[in-house]
C-alpha cells in the first residue's frame, strides 16, 4: 500500500486496521466451516466482479505486448519487452532496453 500511493499510513489508520483484524481472526475461528467456506465464495465473487473490468481495460496493451513478442521471436530475436514499442510511454519502471 505504501508503494502504491507514496504515503505511510497514519498510526490511528494502522490502529483501527489492526483492531478490525483481530476482530475478523476472533469472529472467523467461531465461525463453522460451512459458513467460513459460503464467506470465503461471497468475497471471492466481489473479487472477480472487481478485478474483471480491469482485465477488459487492460487486455488490450495485453494483447499489444503477445503481439510485439511474436514478432520478435518470428525474427529470429531474443524478445525484449520496450513499452514504446506497444505504446506505453511515460513509465518509469520499464526502461528502454
Amino acid at each position: 500500500m505504501t508503494f502504491i500511493n507514496r504515503k505511510v499510513p497514519s498510526k490511528g489508520f494502522l490502529t483501527v486496521y489492526r483492531i478490525l483484524c483481530m476482530l475478523v481472526i476472533f469472529v472467523g475461528a467461531g465461525l463453522t466451516a460451512d459458513v467460513a467456506w459460503n464467506i470465503a465464495d461471497i468475497a471471492m465473487g466481489f473479487m472477480a466482479l472487481i478485478n474483471i473490468p480491469a482485465c477488459i481495460i487492460l487486455s488490450k496493451v495485453a494483447v499489444a505486448a503477445c503481439k510485439d513478442y511474436e514478432k520478435q521471436k518470428r525474427e529470429g530475436k531474443n524478445p525484449v519487452f520496450v513499452a514504446e514499442e506497444i505504446g506505453l510511454s511515460g513509465l518509469e519502471f520499464w526502461k528502454k532496453a
